[in-house]
């Protein structure tokens, strides 16, 4: 290692070489998550559930994205059996109004020594049963993901700032910045290209006593320069929380409708997140809240009052956590408003229908006991006809014996 007051030589570093590929990089969470839901037999539908503290330390529910029961869940409580890879098979009870498993949970989770940030994938091979399969988060005792700071090397010695080749700029207001690993340099420290400076910045401070948190701040002035408006492809889509980088927590599906939703507002719906609020949490509460917009793009007018309470009290949640859902709560409880006006219109209109149908069925049975009245006096008649008959025939007797009695 070179002594402290020796300069460092500057790498020769070509504009084509700015995004290296690591060829040795391990698979993310979520990259072995969509790789075994990938293997899964399409006919039957699969969910995934990022472990939070809840379902694996206290409480021990698991709440199942509600999007995914609305559609193939059964719609009341029953027993659910869960069956591990292994195939050893546990009873859990499912709460339909929660859309979430229960009494049982608590043996898996405990049987398979779940942590937090570990991912299950739910294949729904029948109307209640799952095979389950788990994605550890660590392995060997390393986190997965580029942000590791065991990864990171504390001791070497940061690298100064390089001057670039001028380029032409696209834009004067442009603040694109891209994270670059240097494989080439022995620390292998973050560094940002910043395009409307031209520069690669460092963020490690020559000064700084304590590297790894240089490595931190580094990135806290990422997401702190990074304008949401500035984003002009999901290519530039970074999420960033409380310093840790959590893009490869979600799904690509996931991160798509996130960036979407994001769009809708024109800013990070994250931004404002509490500080001490884990990535895996941060990713969750995105999950949830994407699987909460997609039930209620999916809601109709049948949707019960229930639903609506639920995801306003779900997203209220989010809310007190830092999180951006403002606008969602405003649509859920002015669809619920709506909703609820249509439903009292539709049911005054079918009390107004059965009173109506009510009265026809009255009027049905008077008209209906006047029509018998009616038929038993012509049976009447008829009968009271038929007794005439001998005696009309008695009198043309008397009457044709007048007609031929003599002169």
């Amino acid at each position: 290692m070179k002594p402290m007051g020796t300069k460092l030589e500057e790498p020769q570093i070509s504009e084509m070489s700015l995004d290296p590929v690591d060829t040795n990089q391990q698979p993310s969470v979520m990259e072995r998550v969509e790789e075994v839901q990938a293997n899964l037999a399409a006919r039957f539908p699969s969910c995934m559930k990022t472990m939070v503290r809840s379902n694996v330390k206290h409480g021990f529910w698991l709440h199942l994205p509600m999007s995914f029961c609305k559609l193939h869940m059964p719609k009341h409580d029953t027993t659910v059996i869960l069956e591990d890879e292994s195939g050893e098979e546990y009873k859990t009870t499912y709460i339909a109004k929660r859309t979430a498993l229960s009494a049982g949970w608590k043996a898996f989770s405990a049987g398979h020594k779940l942590v937090e940030g570990d991912v299950l994938v739910f294949h729904l091979v029948s109307s209640s049963r799952f095979k389950v399969y788990i994605v550890r988060a660590f392995k060997s005792n390393k986190l997965d993901g580029v942000f590791c700071l065991r990864n990171v090397n504390v001791h070497a010695k940061p690298i100064r700032s390089i001057r670039m080749k001028r380029r032409k700029r696209t834009s004067n207001k442009a603040k694109c910045l891209e994270l670059l690993p240097l494989d080439n340099v022995e620390n292998n420290s973050l560094m940002v290209l910043d395009t409307n400076n031209e520069c690669l910045v460092d963020q490690y401070d020559n000064d700084s006593k304590d590297p790894g948190s240089g490595f931190l701040d580094g990135i806290r002035s990422l997401a702190s320069i990074i304008d949401f408006k500035d984003i002009k492809s999901i290519d530039g889509f970074i999420i960033i929380v409380n310093g840790s980088r959590i893009d490869t927590e979600l799904s690509k599906y996931h991160r798509t409708k996130y960036y979407e939703l994001c769009c809708s507002q024109n800013s990070f719906l994250h931004e404002h997140l509490l500080k001490n609020i884990s990535s895996k949490l941060a990713a969750e509460i995105i999950t949830e809240t994407v699987s909460i917009v997609e039930a209620i793009k999916a809601c109709k007018l049948s949707t019960s009052q229930a639903d609506y309470i639920l995801w306003d009290k779900t997203l209220k949640g989010f809310e007190l956590l830092g999180m951006n859902v403002g606008f969602l709560r405003a649509r859920v409880n002015q669809l619920m408003t709506v909703a609820l006006e249509l439903q009292e219109a539709v049911e005054s209109e079918k009390c107004k229908v059965i009173v109506e149908q009510d009265h026809l069925k009255e009027e049905k049975k008077s008209l209906e006991l006047k029509l018998a009245k009616l038929k038993e006096a012509m049976d009447r008649l008829d009968a009271e006809i038929e007794t005439l008959k001998p005696s009309a025939e008695k009198h043309e007797l008397i009457f044709q014996e007048e007609v031929n009695a003599s002169w």
